[in-house]
């Protein structure tokens, strides 16, 4: 128990600051400024950011959600993203226990898709180079299963094959619906998210996330258009599939069980 305690706390503050990184890339992302290079600045007055203005949380209580040097309002947003990936990641976890290789492959997903949700919210894109990190991580935890815990090439070949199919597949719906509401329908990078979680959620998860995104969509456009009158007719589907594929993560088996005894 005081383990399971000690690796909660552990995973929650690395949740926090990873948390404050992805909110931030996300936010330069859709600025398009470079999120590698240069110091996080106030988005105001533009004053660059000390580390005892970075600690995620408690810098934003600290000093009253305002800026230290101008006194502006900090969006809510900071905080929020911090605790919610904090949140995320205690939650998968406590799913993956210590089968620290699924958490982490995972969790490298978890946190490629909160970027993708922020900045898809922001600019209607999903950035290839979040897609491209979160190919990788898959590639790379792959060969580590294969070459140090007898993960079959069978299995990596299905899940290859499972991206390729669903990709396709979600591509030609994607053109069928275009053609009959004469509008696009999914945008490039959503039919590419798509492709990318085949590789992690397998065959049965994939046509789970089919459904599960959808209804997130559902949800996701009514509360929109509810609380912004003005919002317009096309909203991003990225987080409505980055939600998805997160429960698949967390319940897909139960999802997957309860779905087969209903047969």
């Amino acid at each position: 128990m005081a383990e399971q305690i000690y690796y909660i706390v552990c995973i929650s503050l690395f949740g926090l600051i990873f948390g404050s990184f992805l909110n931030c890339m996300a936010m330069r992302i859709v600025r398009k400024e470079d999120f590698v290079k240069g110091r996080s600045h106030c988005m105001d007055c533009g004053h660059e950011l000390t580390a005892a203005d970075l600690i995620p949380v408690f810098s934003y209580a600290i000093h009253g959600g305002k800026c230290r040097y101008c006194g502006k309002k900090i969006s809510v947003r900071y905080p929020l993203a911090e605790l919610t990936f904090m949140l995320l990641s205690v939650v998968l976890f406590l799913h993956t226990g210590t089968d620290w290789i699924t958490f982490y492959k995972n969790w490298l997903l978890t946190g490629c898709l909160f970027a993708i949700a922020l900045v898809d919210l922001e600019s209607f894109e999903i950035p290839d180079n979040l897609l491209i990190t979160a190919l990788i991580g898959w590639a790379g935890f792959s060969v580590i299963e294969v070459i140090f815990f007898g993960q079959s090439i069978k299995f990596i070949g299905i899940r290859v094959l499972t991206g390729l199919i669903f990709g396709a597949g979600m591509l030609l719906i994607s053109l069928l619906m275009d053609r009959i509401f004469k509008k696009d329908s999914l945008g490039g990078g959503d039919i590419k998210l798509f492709a990318l979680l085949g590789l992690y959620l397998g065959f049965a998860g994939s046509y789970e996330l089919i459904i599960l995104s959808c209804i997130f969509g559902l949800i996701f456009a009514f509360l929109r258009k509810k609380f912004d009158s003005k919002a317009s007719e096309e909203f991003p589907f990225g987080p409505a599939i980055a939600a998805g594929a997160y429960v698949i993560l967390i319940f897909g088996d139960a999802i997957t069980d309860w779905y087969l005894s209903l047969l």
